[in-house]
Order: structure tokens, then sequence, then C-alpha cells
């Protein structure tokens, strides 16, 4: 039975974890563009263990958020090296003020039920 409760949990983090990723990932890029190392260590350092990322799960968001339409990325050279530098899109930035507008209702929302 506890066995099941933590598969549980972990899927259900999983599940919530992914969307909001994808968010926070908006989020830093509607700051500025950004290469994915960068987006990584920014999201580590803002959320800690709750948003580290690993690389493996990085590109394939980035890759599915370029798909979409949401980010547009381009190679850039600096000191030899090739980086693939990351920037929002206006659709993306008309994405992530619905999603914005959602997540905070839904916390808000979430917290007044705790809170009972």
């Amino acid at each position: 039975m506890v066995e099941r409760i933590h598969v549980d949990v972990k899927k259900w983090r999983k599940e919530i974890r992914r969307g909001v990723l994808k968010m926070c990932v908006l989020l830093l890029l509607s700051k500025k563009e950004m290469y994915g190392y960068e987006i990584s260590k920014a999201l580590e350092t803002l959320g800690g263990d709750a948003l580290h990322i690993e690389e493996g799960t990085l590109y394939p968001l980035l890759r599915r958020l370029e798909n979409d339409g949401y980010v547009i990325a381009e190679w850039r050279y600096s000191n030899g090296k090739a980086r693939r530098y990351y920037r929002i899109t206006p659709l993306g930035s008309t994405f992530l003020e619905s999603i914005k507008i959602f997540w905070n209702k839904l916390v808000d929302a979430v917290n007044r039920m705790m809170e009972r």
C-alpha cells in the first residue's frame, strides 16, 4: 500500500512539474534570450531542486516549444563555441500570458482550499 502511494505521488509530481517547467522556461525567455545551459542554471538558481532539469528533459521541452511556435532558436558562435539561443515568439508571449492568468487562479483556489 505504501509503495503504491509512493509510485502514485511520483507520477503526480512528474505530471504537475511538466507543465510548470514549460511555463517557467517561457517566463525566463520572456525576459531575455538564453541558451540551454543558461536556462538550466537559471531554473536551478531560482527554483532549487523543485525546478532542477536534466538535459535529457530540457532539450526535448525546448524542441516542443519550438515546434509549437512558442520559441525560435538560432545557432551563434562565440569563442569557437556553438550555442543554440532561444527566444520567445509573439505567439509564445500570448500563450504565456494565458498560462499566467490560469496559474494564478489555480494557485489561489488551491491555497483557499488548503486553508479550510
